[in-house]
């Protein structure tokens, strides 16, 4: 009897140890896509704790019968900000006042409109439905991006966010912000 009870105890060991050695294989292959997956969850966290309110995805109206997207609408104590949510992976160099931006995939170069001529256009217009409200803009690029040659102000990398967009518990919306912001919810079409 304690024979068997041993011969079932050891094969309950191997299976639990070939269980274990299958697991830590698989991790390990797998480890890049957890990792990207637990950035992609802090990015997004990140993301829902800017400011004091927000809405995603929002139609604008472009004053032409047209819509433009706007990727984060966010209401801060003392103003409202535009996000641009961009993922680009590989390298990126940019400027402020530069027509096209380049994007490096290895040894394959690709360019793209600067976005801050985009973002500019939106605060433009957001500005015009709200007047006499502060209204700036960032582009925010997540993990997949890296700034070799630095970036613009207005251009945010994941690991660093301006001091304005952080959330703090102690700040009182201005009341001018806040019939402002009532405002644009009663002018947004949600996609």
């Amino acid at each position: 009897m304690l024979q068997t009870i041993m011969q079932i105890t050891e094969q309950y060991v191997m299976l639990i140890a070939a269980f274990c050695a299958a697991l830590i294989v698989i991790i390990f292959l797998s480890r890049n896509k957890i990792k990207n997956y637990w950035l992609n969850f802090k990015i997004r966290r990140q993301l829902n704790r800017f400011g004091i309110k927000q809405l995603s995805n929002v139609q604008w109206p472009d004053g032409l019968d047209h819509y433009f997207n706007i990727d984060r609408l966010i209401m801060r104590h003392d103003g409202i900000s535009l996000l641009m949510y961009k993922r680009f992976h590989g390298k990126i160099f940019c400027a402020d006042n530069i027509d096209e931006w380049t994007q490096m995939i290895g040894q394959k170069s690709y360019t793209f409109a600067n976005p801050l001529n985009e973002l500019d256009y939106q605060i433009n217009t957001l500005s015009e439905a709200i007047p006499g409200i502060p209204v700036n803009g960032f582009i925010y690029f997540d993990h997949l991006s890296e700034f070799p040659k630095g970036h613009p102000d207005r251009v945010i990398h994941y690991k660093k966010t301006p001091e304005e967009l952080k959330r703090n518990k102690d700040d009182t919306v201005q009341e001018n912000i806040a019939s402002a912001w009532e405002k644009l919810l009663q002018m947004k079409k949600i996609m």
